[in-house]
């Protein structure tokens, strides 16, 4: 876990910095305080035998509100942005933990009038404090295997404005909290809930200018980016030869955590105002694709090497870019080139999805993070990313 801590270090400060050439005035900010109640889905098989799956959660952000005189905060929706921290209380189900997420959030006004908007957010973070799945103990809820995860919410509400600093909101949130195959098992889970929110403008709320959106100019890009994470991976299944019970279910659950790193390289060509499409191309060492796990005379769960020599993988992917001012969503499903498949039990398949996140510093310098998984549900693992812009060329 460590290496989650350095990295919100590291993402924090980087932002903080590069905030520099855009000054906010104390008017500007705003907090908010909400409620949400709402249920978790019975999305795996211990879920499923829960009859109560109510949940509270209690939320506090500090929010910069843009003002709408630069072109990015018109064109998506005069938006704010900050960071908060959130507590969840799992009511019947307290053994799951007393979970609470640090996170930072966007959001934007898709209409609005003199007295009330209707409006989008968005979360991401890190979730801490649950209960872990635990054998030992026996604590067999495989939602989550470590005591820390991710934390994404979309959300979309209603505002009415209370004179000029108060807003009272009301909305439909969604969470999602996974730890990225960090640890397994993984199962994850999903929430639905209204929240009911508090809103307060530290001076009289601004409205946005009524321009029309300026022309812009198009640009390409292209980046290079290294790239380093881990997974933990377990024995599946039985051997030939061997019955269920013959596994050692703790043994299993001990596994092995195996490095990911790689570097790439991806052009992209800016299209609108927000979006830009590309191709990229990678090289990468998946240690998990070279390991075996197998059950040996006794029915111990053993691991050895799959391959005499090291394998490395080629990996092509189109590419889809929103950009944020500095801030970009990429979305990049993407083909191992010559991957072999050997046991189906283990072999991932040769077509991936990645989300990911990146932060430019400067004029050139990229950080990141990333989600790769595949079959479009299943995490393979978590990206921790660095990259450098080679060039930003103005579109003829």
């Amino acid at each position: 876990m460590k290496q989650i801590y350095l990295y919100i270090l590291l993402f924090v400060s980087g932002f903080y910095n590069s905030q520099t050439s855009d000054t906010i005035s104390r008017s500007n900010l705003q907090t908010s305080v909400s409620m949400q109640f709402g249920k978790f889905l019975g999305t795996n098989d211990y879920l499923k035998t829960l009859t109560h799956r109510e949940f509270i959660g209690a939320s506090a952000e500090l929010t910069v509100q843009t003002d709408g005189s630069k072109e990015w905060h018109r064109r998506f929706g005069r938006p704010y942005y900050g960071g908060g921290i959130v507590a969840f209380d799992y009511l019947k189900n307290r053994d799951m933990g007393s979970p609470f997420a640090v996170y930072g959030t966007f959001g934007g006004t898709i209409k609005e009038t003199p007295i009330h908007s209707w409006n989008y957010e968005t979360s991401g973070g890190f979730a801490f404090n649950w209960t872990p799945f635990n054998q030992e103990k026996g604590y067999l809820n495989q939602t989550f295997g470590s005591s820390v995860s991710i934390y994404i919410n979309f959300g979309v509400n209603y505002k009415y404005y209370l004179g000029k600093h108060f807003d009272l909101g009301l909305g439909l949130n969604f969470n999602h909290f996974s730890n990225g195959a960090l640890k397994l098992p993984n199962k994850g889970m999903n929430t639905f809930s209204p929240k009911l929110s508090l809103t307060y403008h530290f001076d009289e709320r601004e409205f946005a200018p009524k321009d029309s959106l300026s022309a812009f100019d198009k640009y390409s890009t292209l980046d290079v980016n290294v790239f380093g994470g881990v997974r933990h991976s377990i024995f599946y299944g039985v051997d030939p030869g061997f019955q269920e019970s013959d596994v050692d279910m703790i043994r299993k659950f001990e596994g092995k955590y195996h490095q990911n790193w790689g570097i790439e390289t991806v052009y992209h060509r800016q299209v609108t105002y927000k979006s830009s499409l590309g191709l990229g191309i990678g090289l990468m060492y998946d240690e998990n694709y070279n390991n075996k796990f197998y059950q040996d005379e006794n029915g111990v769960i053993q691991s050895t090497k799959r391959f005499e020599h090291e394998q490395v993988l080629l990996n092509i992917f189109p590419s889809y870019r929103l950009s944020i001012s500095k801030f970009a969503i990429q979305l990049q499903p993407g083909f191992y080139i010559f991957k072999k498949a050997i046991d189906r039990r283990y072999d991932k398949t040769i077509f991936y999805q990645r989300v990911g996140f990146q932060y430019t510093i400067g004029k050139k310098f990229l950080i990141g993070i990333g989600l790769r998984s595949f079959k479009f549900h299943k995490a393979d693992y978590i990206e921790w990313r660095l990259g450098y812009r080679i060039f930003n060329k103005k579109n003829s």
